[in-house]
C-alpha cells in the first residue's frame, strides 16, 4: 500500500501531521472534535482561520488513522497525568514541610 498525503496536510520530521502552515496539528483539532463532539462547521466556528477544506482533510486523516490517533491521545494524557501527579505531590510535600517548619519555629 502506498502512503498518500492529503491536500492541506503535511507530516513533520517528528511524525506529527500539521494543517498547512496554520500552526495547528491535526491531533489538536481531533482532540477538540472528540472532546466536544464538534463537527467540521463547529470546528471552523472556533477556528475561523482554518478553511472547511483544511478541517475536512484533518477529519479524513483522523478517520483513516483512527487507531494511531487514539493511541497517541491516550499516551499524551497518561504522560500529562504523571507530570501532574509529580507536580502536585512535590507541591503538597513542600507545603507540608513549610507548615511543619512554622509549627516548629
Amino acid at each position: 500500500m502506498v502512503a498518500v498525503e492529503l491536500p492541506h496536510l503535511h507530516r513533520d520530521s517528528k511524525g506529527d501531521v500539521w494543517i498547512d502552515e496554520s500552526g495547528f496539528r491535526v491531533l489538536d483539532l481531533i482532540r477538540e472534535h472528540l472532546a466536544h463532539g464538534w463537527g467540521a462547521e463547529m470546528l471552523q466556528d472556533n477556528h475561523p482561520q482554518l478553511s472547511l477544506a483544511q478541517i475536512h482533510a484533518s477529519l479524513s486523516w483522523f478517520y483513516d488513522h483512527e487507531d494511531e490517533f487514539l493511541r497517541e491521545i491516550f499516551r499524551r494524557e497518561k504522560f500529562s497525568e504523571v507530570i501532574l501527579e509529580a507536580h502536585v505531590s512535590v507541591s503538597v510535600q513542600n507545603r507540608l514541610r513549610s507548615l511543619k517548619n512554622l509549627r516548629e519555629a
